[in-house]
């Protein structure tokens, strides 16, 4: 297994920076393939499972030779509607070994998680929120042991 600890940056990977949205984007790659090594292969959608925590939803959206497009999420019943949540979009670059959230939750309606990521405009910010939020849930996912 390997670890988003043993990426070497380049240069000084500092927050909000370009050169460390794209340490990151590595990162949330290595984590993503410790929980799908089978990644380059998925083919239809699947569901997560962990003995300490709900299932987790694997939706296929796209699928290319050098990438792979997909939505993660949970799945909740509230007064008879059912929620997705965080509900990420998420697309992984085979040939650079990176992967990015292209959207966080549903367009329509309101998502905690999407309304976080909203309070700044700026486009490394923007980028650098939403993918914070996937590399810490990867690792929940991983501590998990979801399978």
């Amino acid at each position: 297994m390997i670890n988003d600890h043993e990426i070497i940056p380049q240069a000084i990977a500092k927050p909000r920076s370009f050169v460390g949205l794209m340490t990151l984007y590595e990162s949330n790659f290595i984590k993503l393939h410790n929980l799908l090594p089978d990644l380059r292969n998925i083919e239809k959608d699947r569901v997560l499972e962990s003995l300490n925590a709900e299932n987790l939803y694997l939706t296929i959206l796209g699928n290319t030779k050098y990438t792979i497009t997909f939505s993660l999420t949970y799945s909740f019943k509230h007064n008879n509607k059912i929620n997705y949540e965080p509900n990420l979009t998420i697309r992984a670059y085979y040939d650079g070994d990176l992967a990015e959230v292209i959207s966080i939750g549903d367009i329509h309606g309101r998502n905690q998680f999407r309304e976080i990521v909203n309070q700044n405009n700026e486009i490394i910010s923007k980028l650098w929120k939403k993918n914070i939020i996937f590399n810490k849930w990867l690792d929940y996912l991983l501590d998990n042991n979801y399978s």
